[in-house]
């Protein structure tokens, strides 16, 4: 499942993937900033937390998500 949600101005895009078939899912997010013409504007920061698996995709994407809102909330 890829999702995305717009938090304070920024757009997150959840990417969590797994590195084996049947394997643990790793939460992964994109990060970017849309200008005012709804285009997406600067470097996206990418991060993939490899150091927490998670069974489903949908927990690795929640964690994803919420791990981005606080790396927004930090800059």
């Amino acid at each position: 499942m890829k999702s995305s949600i717009s938090y304070k101005n920024w757009l997150i895009l959840s990417e969590s993937f797994q590195r084996e078939t049947k394997g643990s899912w790793i939460p992964q997010y994109t990060v970017t900033r849309p200008d005012a013409k709804n285009q997406t504007s600067g470097v996206p920061a990418h991060h993939a937390q490899l150091d927490k698996t998670f069974w489903s995709e949908n927990e690795a994407d929640e964690f994803a998500l919420q791990d981005a809102m606080h790396w927004i909330d930090k800059n």
